[in-house]
């Protein structure tokens, strides 16, 4: 097995992160990197992306607050809540952008990382990607992609110089299929399975792993308990979220992330189509009248769970449930029957 020695995170997993540096996918991937020396490969144009998305982020904190301020002036009232500013608009977000892009920047101090410009580019080999739509490239909204195309010729021709594997994190397919035309380029899905690999070397990981697996039943019903206390909500604000069932919970994906004694601290994911109830009014020619519907919504949640494990090896209790999402949007149509 080739163990990436350098690792290069996609735009797309800081955004599935919500820019939250001290989160569990990534607050235990700094040490296992770390401790096994790799490095972080930043191309300029994904650099350009980050930035791009840290501003408008930022903008839309600010957009956020100030409806939250017009739909509810009683927040007022509320401590915890800033006070309106006298400032102009861009003077706010120019601060709010200061400070999102100091955390960034201090992410980044955590790792020896090294930047990718454009003086090694081969534009030639790109446009021929683009001209023969290969990935990056594909049909549709995704034809004039350059930046991930920029992105991965700079990463192959660092690992055809440095004669090295990187790891290429990224949860955009069309990234997924582009590292499969490089043996130098491996791809991981999410963070926290390239976290694991990093791990493998411990012999522990692999006993753990095989305990989870042999009684995942357990990590089942946990999340399931624990799904429990998630809101959600639609994303047409007339229409009321009456009820959600999931049913039986019955795949789910863990990465081990994080290992101590007789316990370890897990990153997973799982895909469900709940039943959802959604109430709501609808025009009818004798006016408004209310309706409701039950119908099979997408749901992809993440998060993290604590496991504790007995002097046998085998799990002896989930300790702690966490999502990543407090809150849920549901999108099926409740109109689609009117």
């Amino acid at each position: 097995m080739s163990i990436p020695t350098a690792v290069f995170l996609d735009t797309s997993i800081l955004d599935g992160q919500q820019y939250n540096f001290e989160s569990t996918a990534l607050s235990t991937f700094v040490p296992v990197c770390k401790e096994r020396g790799l490095k972080l490969l930043l191309p300029e144009p994904t650099e350009k992306e980050i930035e791009r998305h840290i501003r408008q982020r930022s903008s839309d904190a600010l957009a956020a607050l100030a409806d939250a301020r017009r739909k509810a002036p009683f927040l007022a009232k509320w401590p915890g809540l800033p006070p309106a500013s006298a400032k102009s608009e861009s003077v706010e977000r120019l601060q709010v952008y200061g400070i999102a892009r100091r955390e960034w920047h201090a992410f980044l101090k955590q790792f020896n990382v090294v930047k990718l410009g454009y003086e090694g580019l081969d534009v030639k080999k790109v446009m021929l990607w683009y001209e023969t739509t290969t990935a990056p490239f594909r049909e549709g909204k995704k034809r004039k992609e350059f930046p991930d195309a920029f992105s991965i010729a700079m990463l192959e021709a660092y690992a055809a110089k440095e004669k090295l594997h990187v790891a290429v994190v990224s949860a955009d397919p069309d990234l997924k299929a582009a590292c499969q035309r490089f043996n130098s380029l491996l791809h991981f899905q999410s963070l926290p399975r390239l976290t694991e690999l990093l791990l493998s070397e411990d012999a522990r990981v692999e006993k753990m792993r095989s305990a989870i697996d042999a009684q995942i039943e357990v990590l089942l019903e946990a999340i399931a308990e624990a799904m429990q206390g998630v809101s959600y909500y639609h994303e047409d604000e007339s229409v009321e979220v009456y009820d959600v069932d999931f049913g039986e919970i019955t795949t789910v994906e863990p990465s081990i992330v994080a290992i101590g004694d007789n316990e370890c601290t897990i990153s997973f994911y799982t895909a469900l189509t709940p039943r959802v109830t959604l109430r709501f009014y609808h025009e009818t020619e004798h006016g408004s009248e209310p309706g409701e519907i039950t119908e099979r919504d997408d749901v992809e949640l993440e998060g993290t769970a604590k496991m504790s494990f007995d002097d046998q090896g085998k799990v002896a209790a989930v300790t702690l449930v966490s999502f990543n999402e407090t809150e849920v949007r549901l999108r099926v149509s409740p109109w689609r029957r009117w």
